[in-house]
């Protein structure tokens, strides 16, 4: 029973995060990274398969991140928090 309960105790944290990486995905970042993270437009680059999500996130937020692009992505991380940033990075890491 022990084994179950840890096995669901931990699971559900992970869980929780994909989805809610997912959402605010959709809600922040799909427009221009597009649903599968692979779209490259004048607005975004591919992201799909990219490394390091929850660093570069972090830099946009703070200003030390950043290419051509870095005013939009500095306004779409301004209201998120840290453990939003970490849940889309969570998300992010699974689009290959």
């Amino acid at each position: 029973m022990t084994k179950y309960l840890l096995s669901f105790m931990v699971s559900v944290p992970l869980v929780y995060g994909a989805s809610a990486g997912m959402k605010i995905y959709g809600q922040t970042c799909v427009e221009c990274h597009g649903a599968d993270g692979k779209e490259v437009s004048i607005a975004g680059k591919a992201i799909a398969g990219s490394s390091g999500a929850l660093a570069k996130l972090t830099g946009y937020k703070n200003g030390t991140y950043g290419g051509d692009q870095k005013a939009v992505m500095e306004g779409n991380v301004a209201t998120l928090s840290d453990a939003d940033m970490k849940a889309v990075s969570e998300f992010v890491d699974t689009l290959k």
